[in-house]
């Protein structure tokens, strides 16, 4: 059975906060940062108020222009002058490590402007929160940065690349605040939801939140059109892989038919407009041969 796209919650359906255009709605709608100050707190073991965040990408692009799937990420500067990009990935795409490096460059090549010195740049963090299991370790959420590999020395905590596995938070312990956030994007049954709402009031707030987008229209519209994009894209590549395989299969037997001529004409033993009938091939190109 694929993945549940909907929550049925006292009467109302809830969009999953797995997909990204919900996560981000979510966390910056209206302006309201609480949800996503607490969640940065957590993940990167900071004391980050909603007024330390900025995010520099608010907007929620049109993610199915002219048939492509746009990426949707949340971009934050923070008071300290740290840059973040918080991504949630459904799909494993088989490039979530190469390609987190380099958002992650941009994420810091893109600060430095003229006359700026390098040790203005600020430290680039990249957080993505997985729906799959990708690394081979039992924990949860591993953090990687530039470090000797011998002995283990960092060099800089100008890079930081996070990964969180939904898959692997723990779900009856739910020992911090983390768990309980991690838990709660990744819930897909009203059950999960009411435990977290009741344990901790900010799981509430974000409850409250996630009711509220759910009933946003234009969300909706943009959800619908993604799937629409989405569908129309399987539909054109299942149209070509067909007709490839007919063109190769066409081709294939061109090939062979001439490859028979070919040795057909070689030994001599049927004149060309015999091996054009048999072969069902023009006289000209068995001439040629």
């Amino acid at each position: 059975m694929g993945r549940k796209q909907r929550i049925l919650y006292q009467g109302q359906e809830l969009l999953l906060a797995t997909t990204d255009l919900v996560f981000k709605a979510l966390l910056t709608a209206d302006g309201d940062l609480e949800l996503l100050a607490s969640l940065l707190s957590c993940i990167l073991d900071l004391d980050i108020a909603p007024d330390d965040v900025t995010v520099t990408n608010s907007e929620l692009p049109q993610t199915h222009e002219k048939g492509k799937l746009a990426r949707v990420d949340v971009r934050v500067k923070l008071a300290d002058g740290k840059h973040i990009n918080v991504e949630m990935q459904v799909a494993d795409d088989h490039n979530i490590a190469k390609r987190s490096i380099f958002y992650l460059s941009k994420l810091y090549v893109d600060q430095l402007k003229p006359s700026m010195n390098y040790e203005e740049i600020c430290p680039a963090i990249a957080i993505n929160i997985l729906d799959f299991d990708f690394l081979p370790f039992e924990e949860y959420h591993n953090v990687y940065r530039l470090k000797n590999i011998k002995s283990h020395h960092e060099l800089t905590d100008a890079y930081e690349i996070n990964f969180i596995e939904l898959k692997k938070v723990p779900t009856e312990t739910r020992t911090c605040l983390k768990e309980k956030w991690m838990l709660f994007i990744a819930a897909d049954n009203a059950e999960m939801l009411d435990k977290l709402a009741n344990e901790e009031p900010i799981m509430e707030k974000a409850l409250k939140k996630l009711q509220y987008v759910s009933s946003d229209d234009q969300l909706r519209y943009e959800l619908d059109m993604r799937q629409k994009a989405e569908l129309d894209y399987g539909s054109a590549m299942v149209a070509n892989y067909k007709r490839g395989r007919a063109e190769g299969e066409t081709t294939g037997r061109l090939r062979a038919t001439t490859e028979l001529a070919r040795k057909l004409k070689a030994s001599a033993a049927m004149s060309d407009d015999e091996i054009a009938k048999l072969c069902d091939l023009p006289i000209e190109e068995v001439e040629n041969l």
